[in-house]
């Protein structure tokens, strides 16, 4: 009798998987992989886009990617701060603490890129059913990516684009998708609501791909470490 159950639930979890044709954590890894693949795809990547919230945060945001390069621009009015990847390390630029090396782990919580949302995400995900969005077939999947608002998840099938997300009392909502080359898209707005109120809009004003960026963009003055915080006291130039 308890083979039999065990080949029961081995034969359900089985057609489960199999009705689905994919599992979460395969899923992920396609969207990350798609992340990385942006960069052989586009010779390069600029995207700058506004956040604007009812509760007085406004802020400027700038994406740059140029072959194994990237660099995250964000201005808020009141504090500015970029990450770059210059090919070989990662580094953090605040005006008051310098600049500092850090992990890849870091630059991957502060990515803005287009999939920058999946690297969020450990392997602790789970597939729970598919469902369409604005007439896209998705996956649904469930995880923790952070955010209050990313417990739940709609992936599109196709594309791999995220058309929305929610948990708690937020919800992320995605529309306007622009094609840039292939099965690639760039969501031209964001929406983040609280209950049934705007949070969070997120609106694309510059999308260019292939146009020159030039190598000094992701170039980082070293500071020789000589300080017992690890550079925390040092100011940038």
């Amino acid at each position: 009798m308890k083979k039999l159950a065990v080949l029961l639930l081995m034969s359900a979890v089985f057609l489960s998987v199999s009705a689905f044709g994919e599992d979460a954590k395969e899923v992920m890894k396609k969207v990350r992989e798609k992340d990385q693949n942006t960069s052989k795809v586009f010779k390069s990547f600029k995207m700058v886009y506004e956040k604007k919230s009812p509760r007085g945060f406004n802020g400027k945001f700038e994406t740059l990617i140029k072959g194994d390069k990237k660099r995250s621009n964000s201005n808020s009015g009141t504090l500015t701060s970029d990450i770059v990847f210059d090919g070989k390390n990662y580094w953090s630029i605040f005006p008051m603490t310098g600049t500092t090396q850090q992990n890849s782990k870091y630059y991957d919580d502060n990515d803005k890129g287009i999939f920058g949302w999946s690297k969020k995400f450990n392997d602790n995900v789970k597939l729970t059913g598919e469902e369409e969005v604005l007439e896209r077939k998705c996956w649904v999947i469930e995880g923790d990516g952070g955010e209050e608002y990313l417990k739940k998840i709609w992936v599109d099938k196709k594309t791999l684009s995220l058309l929305k997300a929610s948990g708690g009392n937020m919800k992320l909502v995605n529309s306007g998708f622009k094609i840039i080359k292939d099965d690639y898209e760039v969501p031209m707005k964001t929406d983040i609501l609280r209950g049934d109120k705007i949070d969070m809009a997120i609106i694309v004003t510059v999308l260019e791909t292939d146009k020159e960026i030039d190598d000094s963009v992701f170039k980082v003055d070293e500071k020789p470490n000589d300080s017992p915080f690890g550079g925390m006291f040092k100011f940038g130039k």
